[in-house]
């Protein structure tokens, strides 16, 4: 489920921990044309038809107040330009995959994306934010396969 971060208050257990668009990691750098990390984000620029991923290891406390920690949604702060897509948004702890939302077609300004961790599963190891992105084929010129990520993150509870 797609959430909007200001959907639901915080209660007083949880906490969130983030990491800026610039620590995001490429897995195919060849079906890209350039990433430039700067001060407010990182810019990704795809080659037509193709798709990647990106990921974002996020810092993450196993135990916090003595209570094993649980993950209870993935955050993440994105545009796009016309061309260029989020498909899917996948969370692990560890080699455990923990959430997916797959075949989302996101597009424009998603500043305060919040997808939800199903069953908010005690955390173990780090955890990481897989991306997929998409670039379509056919487009009028790379600008317009742009994507900004802000920064992701996810919300712990006990």
């Amino acid at each position: 489920m797609v959430l909007q971060r200001g959907d639901n208050q915080m209660p007083d257990n949880k906490s969130t921990s983030w990491v800026h668009g610039s620590a995001m990691q490429v897995e195919y750098l060849a079906r890209i044309t350039s990433v430039r990390h700067t001060g407010p984000f990182v810019r990704i620029e795809g080659m037509g038809g193709q798709n990647t991923w990106v990921h974002f290891p996020v810092p993450t406390p196993t135990t916090q107040n003595g209570s094993q920690t649980t993950a209870t949604s993935a955050l993440l702060s994105f545009r796009t330009r016309s061309h260029a897509t989020v498909n899917e948004i996948i969370v692990y702890d560890g080699e455990k995959r923990i959430a997916e939302h797959m075949d989302i077609d996101l597009k424009g300004d998603h500043l305060d994306g919040k997808f939800d961790i199903p069953g908010n599963p005690e955390i173990n190891f780090g955890l990481n934010i897989t991306v997929g992105v998409t670039f379509d084929e056919g487009a009028p010129d790379t600008r317009s396969m742009q994507i900004e990520i802000v920064g992701a993150g996810i919300e712990f509870g006990t």
